[in-house]
């Protein structure tokens, strides 16, 4: 008879099914009897042990779930921080490439005068090799080469 502080859970084997025949030849052997005592003791022991590997797995799989979602963050924030890098480096180096190419250009500038004064001024050249020498150095010059050599 149950009592306030206890509950009867009762449960019937059909022996129809080759589990429950299974289950009715443990309670009745002699190794049921020596380990539990009783079928009481061997349910609630068998029970207490499904139930605790169901919260186990139950844990489990809430912590993968919140480590998935963590590497999915972490995956999201490196990405990010890895495509700002090499959009801030892409930067730096087209202005480096600006600044090499004007400095280039400058000295190209500043050499031509130097060449053509050398040169005899009667002499002619019959095949020039560079092409011809522009009268007037300024012309040929582009108008944002000359903004960026402002800037400087």
């Amino acid at each position: 008879m149950a009592h306030d502080d206890s509950v009867t859970v009762s449960f019937r084997l059909s022996f129809n099914k080759e589990e429950d025949k299974e289950i009715l030849r443990f309670f009745s052997s002699e190794t049921m009897k020596i380990c539990y005592g009783d079928k009481s003791k061997f349910i609630k022991s068998a029970l207490i042990r499904a139930v605790q590997d169901i919260k186990r797995n139950e844990h489990d799989n809430r912590l993968i779930c919140e480590m998935n979602t963590q590497r999915t963050v972490i995956q999201e924030t490196m990405t990010g921080e890895a495509d700002r890098v090499i959009n801030a480096i892409k930067l730096i180096v087209r202005d480096e490439m600006e600044r090499i190419t004007g400095t280039q250009m400058l000295k190209g500038k500043q050499a031509a005068p130097k060449m053509t004064e050398s040169v005899a001024e009667g002499s002619i050249e019959v095949a020039p090799c560079f092409g011809e020498v522009p009268e007037s150095s300024c012309e040929d010059v582009s108008e944002d080469v000359m903004a960026f050599l402002a800037d400087l």
